[in-house]
């Protein structure tokens, strides 16, 4: 008996058998497609690592806290352009933030002082991963490329009580775009196995701020888990060809976890701005949907590998003359997985067993075996989170009109690369996972952030 590293991984008799169904729904492909990107948004915003929930005043802060809009006292209009770039040589180029925000004065010298309307589009994250393997016992190697993102349109109020009290509430419409391409390849087969998910989802997001001196903000936000509905389709590329009887397409929910976060901001006057924000996530309340029934095994797959995230984003600008700003920031998100090793320790299959006889010999033109029984199985990849940071540094000029803001980001991401390969010829109904014994991956991502607006 042998098994193939990679083996035939993508053929036909696997993907008939097992993408037809839920069975590729799994913990580590939700926990995927619910992370963010927490840095992303204006270029002020991203200049400051996005820790801008309690000085308040810009737009993409409402995702961290909804009340921070309600701290300004001016309206504007603003649009932001991205620049990315990743170290395998991926670059794109897009709108990444937008947003219009009115600030109302009620004239009035105390209680209800002004309100704030907001309307925002954001991207909120990026999907970047290109990570490509090299098997020497079989001479193979493959390629796992992802590209898409995620982003929000947000709809948001909020008011102002004595200047010392902010409250806020936004409703987000979400969109997301994942794709996907393994490509394997040996002396004698190349494969391309693609997949196109795509995905619209909508949250909640209320927000507090207290103002106790002129010189500090302290708040707190709760943004609701998002419920996306979920395409999905994958195909099939064999040597070139696109087989087109192999094409499915599925449908399924997945319930991101709620989000809470706690903003504290230090303003020095007109000088200079300091935030600090800290946000917590617990993936284990993650779950998926299928054909309108709750996934009980993947639930308790994701409750035995994933864990709580958490974020804590710093930053401070610095007024150097004028209307000019310089700004730095740092953010980190610590990792909502377990070790890879030591989830396959606890896993003996990733959202469901894959049921078929995948154990069979190759044969010749006339039927007859030329070989061992081989595994002609799913081969699937997952990448598992590790730690992120995100290192950013911008400057901007502000008049009184208009406004100029420039960012640069950094990320520095580390992942383990993982597969899906059958444990045992006698069970071949089952499949483990386990950890590549190329240990921890890391790879970084440039954004450069351009943004500009008007105040009225």
């Amino acid at each position: 008996m042998k098994i193939g590293y990679f083996g035939i991984a993508l053929c036909a008799t696997a993907l008939s058998a097992t993408i037809a169904n839920a069975q590729d729904i799994n913990a580590y492909k939700l926990l995927n497609l619910s992370l963010e990107d927490p840095t992303l948004g204006s270029a002020r915003y991203s200049g400051m690592g996005g820790a801008m929930g309690a000085i308040g005043g810009v737009s993409s802060a409402l995702k961290d806290n909804a009340a921070s809009i309600a701290a300004g006292t001016k309206s504007d209009i603003g649009l932001t352009f991205d620049l990315y770039s990743n170290n395998d040589g991926q670059c794109s180029f897009a709108v990444s933030d937008a947003s219009l925000l009115f600030n109302i004065d009620h004239n009035n010298n105390s209680g209800y002082m002004s309100s704030a309307i907001a309307i925002t589009y954001n991207r909120n994250r990026t999907f970047d991963s290109d990570i490509y393997l090299k098997d020497r016992s079989f001479n193979s190697t493959t390629n796992d490329h992802e590209e898409g993102g995620t982003d929000a349109i947000n709809f948001a109020y909020a008011g102002n009580i004595n200047n010392q009290f902010y409250f806020g509430v936004a409703v987000g419409i979400t969109d997301l775009r994942f794709e996907k391409s393994n490509v394997y390849k040996d002396a004698n087969l190349t494969d391309d196995l693609i997949s196109n998910t795509d995905g619209t989802g909508c949250n909640f997001n209320v927000g507090l701020l207290y103002q106790p001196t002129d010189f500090m903000r302290v708040g707190v936000g709760i943004q609701t888990p998002t419920l996306y509905n979920i395409d999905e389709s994958w195909s099939l590329i064999e040597n070139g060809v696109e087989t087109t009887d192999l094409f499915y397409e599925y449908s399924y929910k997945i319930h991101t976890p709620m989000k809470f976060s706690a903003q504290l901001g230090f303003m020095v006057g007109d000088r200079a701005n300091i935030g600090i924000d800290y946000s917590m996530r617990n993936y284990t309340r993650m779950w998926g949907e299928y054909a309108n029934l709750k996934m009980r095994h993947l639930e308790e797959d994701i409750k035995e590998i994933c864990k709580t995230q958490h974020t804590l984003k710093v930053g401070a600008e610095v007024n150097v003359v004028g209307g000019l700003d310089l700004r730095a920031g740092y953010a980190i998100c610590t990792a909502p997985v377990l070790e890879a090793k030591e989830a396959c320790d606890k896993l003996a299959s990733l959202g469901g067993a894959y049921v078929g006889d995948y154990w069979y010999p190759d044969y010749d033109k006339d039927g007859n075996p030329i070989s061992d029984d081989y595994y002609h199985g799913p081969l699937y990849s997952f990448t598992s989170p590790k730690l992120r940071q995100y290192i950013s540094a911008g400057f901007g000029y502000s008049g009184r009109v208009a406004y100029v803001d420039f960012a640069y980001i950094r990320k520095i991401a580390t992942v383990q690369y993982m597969f899906q390969q059958p444990f045992d010829e006698g069970t071949c109904d089952l499949v483990s996972t386990y950890a590549n014994e190329l240990g921890d991956q890391k790879y970084g991502s440039n954004h450069f952030m351009l943004s500009f607006g008007f105040h009225f």
